[in-house]
């Protein structure tokens, strides 16, 4: 694993404040073009956004994508649940119950607190707060 947020989830955060920002129906290579990812990526993305509700596409000559009216007060962690990306930390904090070693661990409180912490920090930021 290269990084905690796997990119697809950075991609459709990145695309949902694209469309925020810019208002209007915005066509696949547009977006693309926009975030530098490519295409067929892009359109991944925009599907399991738009079954999450949290974008809208329609089709036809003036047909495109934009963000739904509820994108601006979703947040990062709204996005990333949609996308399937786990928060957690590790299998001892998701599941405390199934860790062997929770009699003598040391470790599993203190994760739980930055996960709390981290949790909270992505509900919090909303889109709205990314657009300028």
């Amino acid at each position: 694993m290269d990084s905690f947020i796997a990119r697809e989830g950075d991609y459709a955060i990145r695309i949902v404040v694209y469309l925020a920002e810019n208002g209007g129906m915005k066509k696949v290579e547009e977006i693309s073009a926009a975030i530098g990812v490519p295409k067929p990526t892009t359109a991944k993305v925009i599907n399991r956004l738009k079954k999450s509700g949290l974008i809208t596409t329609r089709t036809g000559k003036n047909g495109g994508i934009e963000a739904a009216p509820s994108a601006l007060d979703s947040s990062l962690y709204d996005i990333l649940k949609c996308m399937g990306v786990t928060l957690d930390i590790n299998v001892c904090v998701a599941h405390p119950s199934a860790c062997s070693r929770k009699p003598f661990c040391r470790v599993t409180h203190r994760l739980a607190e930055i996960q709390s912490v981290m949790t909270e920090q992505l509900m919090n930021s909303k889109v709205k707060d990314f657009i300028f």
